[in-house]
């Protein structure tokens, strides 16, 4: 009759090493995500392989998969919200995690070579500013300067990347946390969070 109430204590105890390490068994993935793979050097235009907008356009909140919403907010991502009111945009947010914004940019602030060139005029006004390629497309990201402000009340930080999909159309990916917000992969590095996703969201709408 002792077996039984070993092989529970064991269970048990099987259970609460297994919580302390570092993914929980409810999480999605297996494994912490790889950083966004990117060229630091900005490519020229045209845009050699443009990426079209159609897939964005009919619905902005399924440009990212439930695992990928994991991958870059929060693991399990059950209490990410989604919320687009501006046809042209999806957020998912989770207060504890933060929030991620994708958009596509009005054509009057035109395309990746003057919104690059707009920047360039006024370095003071960012910070963490780079230039690079990702997926063959041309993008930049920078953190405003200062890069703390207020929101509802909240201090809010935030980290921007616009990748130019073609010569003239521009995706703003934009990471922002208030107060102690960190998400389950990158802590509070919002600028490797917004990589990563556009890396994630260029892929879908390549249909890889």
């Amino acid at each position: 009759m002792r077996a039984p109430k070993l092989l529970g204590v064991a269970l048990l105890a099987a259970s609460l090493v297994a919580g302390c390490g570092v993914l929980w068994s409810d999480q999605v993935l297996d494994s912490p995500p790889a950083p966004a793979r990117v060229e630091w050097t900005i490519q020229a235009l045209p845009v050699r392989n443009p990426l079209g907008l159609p897939a964005f356009r009919a619905d902005p909140c399924r440009v990212l998969k439930h695992e990928q919403v994991a991958a870059v907010l929060m693991d399990p991502p059950d209490k990410v919200k989604t919320s687009n009111s501006d046809p042209n945009s999806c957020e998912w947010s989770y207060h504890e995690a933060g929030s991620l914004t994708i958009a596509t940019l009005p054509a009057i602030l035109g395309g990746i070579d003057k919104r690059t060139a707009m920047h360039r005029e006024s370095p003071d006004r960012y910070a963490q500013w780079r230039e690079f390629s990702i997926d063959g497309l041309p993008a930049f990201q920078y953190v405003s300067n200062p890069p703390v402000f207020e929101y509802n009340g909240h201090r809010r930080m935030a980290c921007a990347v616009e990748v130019g999909v073609n010569d003239t159309e521009v995706l703003d990916f934009k990471y922002s946390q208030v107060d102690e917000a960190t998400s389950t992969y990158w802590g509070t590095d919002r600028c490797a969070a917004a990589l990563k996703a556009a890396e994630l969201v260029i892929g879908n709408l390549r249909g890889r």
